[in-house]
């Protein structure tokens, strides 16, 4: 059976509550190889069944129903809730230690339970977000973010940035980039033979011809080449009217909250992070680390359930 890296996340949020929660339902068609710390998931299961409940088996001889469990033994108390460098300086050390397994061919996919970024950068890891990081590490500058549940796909042509720097940012360049990645994307990893992707505007009423403002040529451009390319792209449309029709194969948005607020009110316990462009299959539930509820066993595991299953369909395509 396939192996495959579920990294902790940030020990002071819900990531090991939710991986308890998942592993009975995905400990079927691969096995899960769950990086974090022991001590974290037993406080995390003694906060869904009492201490001493019943809980997940942390390690298993790699048969159906049983998951791995590599224990870095950094925490030893979860915290939860509260932030800090070594709650940030943790989060990196799970991800470091999936991307060896995954670079040593030990597993075929990794899904990266939710960091905390100011506990990040507050340990020294200068990084705006996972994507980034694992951009870094895989060695690649062109990358792409895809925010995907099961009645839409949306790309973002700027990701972790403010948005008084969105325009400034993007280029014909770039956005073709956008659209050549996720183009090729859904073509290796979902099956869609000739994609069909839509392009959003960036200002109101796509720039309503220049009036709005010109970034939208920028914009004509780059759907201009992917077009010469072979590759099925319209637009710029009007952002605010674009995304209820959900009549095409994957949408490009100009910014991380244009995307995000449509993808994620259509189905938000089911959307799931792909980081497209990776030399390795990347995903991660959509939500954040959670800290008002972790600790408290109310956490959804939906999400990390979808990304796993994600991360295995994907990983299929490439065997």
């Amino acid at each position: 059976m396939k192996r495959i890296v579920v990294t902790m996340g940030d020990p002071a949020g819900i990531g090991g509550e939710i991986i308890i929660k998942a592993l009975p339902r995905i400990c079927r068609q691969s096995i899960p190889v769950i990086v974090g710390d022991l001590d974290v998931m037993r406080q995390a299961q003694d906060a869904l069944f009492g201490r001493g409940g019943c809980g997940f088996k942390p390690f298993g001889d790699g048969s159906p129903g049983d998951a791995e469990f590599i224990d870095l033994g950094i925490i030893k108390a979860a915290g939860f809730g509260t932030t800090g460098p070594a709650f940030g300086e943790a989060s990196f050390r799970y991800i470091i230690e999936g991307l060896k397994l995954i670079f040593a061919g030990e597993a075929s996919a990794i899904v990266t339970c939710p960091i905390n970024k100011k506990a990040v950068h507050s340990a020294g890891i200068k990084f705006t977000g996972h994507t980034e990081l694992l951009a870094h590490y895989g060695g690649v500058t062109e990358y792409v973010m895809m925010m995907a549940n099961r009645a839409m796909k949306v790309s973002l042509a700027t990701i972790h940035i403010p948005l008084k720097d969105v325009a400034a940012s993007i280029t014909a360049g770039s956005i073709f980039r956008t659209i050549m990645i996720t183009y090729g994307s859904l073509q290796r990893y979902f099956g869609i033979q000739k994609p069909y992707i839509k392009v959003c505007g960036l200002n109101p009423h796509a720039g309503e011809q220049g009036v709005i403002g010109k970034e939208e040529g920028v914009i004509d451009e780059a759907i201009g080449l992917a077009r010469a390319a072979g590759i099925h792209a319209e637009g710029p449309f009007p952002a605010d009217t674009l995304f209820h029709k959900r009549d095409c194969d994957a949408y490009i948005a100009m910014y991380h909250d244009q995307g995000l607020i449509p993808v994620k009110t259509i189905d938000f316990s089911k959307t799931v992070n792909i980081t497209l462009g990776l030399p390795f299959i990347r995903t991660s539930p959509g939500h954040g680390t959670g800290f008002d509820i972790a600790g408290k066993g109310v956490a959804d595991p939906a999400s990390l359930i979808e990304a796993y299953r994600a991360a295995e369909t994907m990983s299929s395509k490439t065997t």
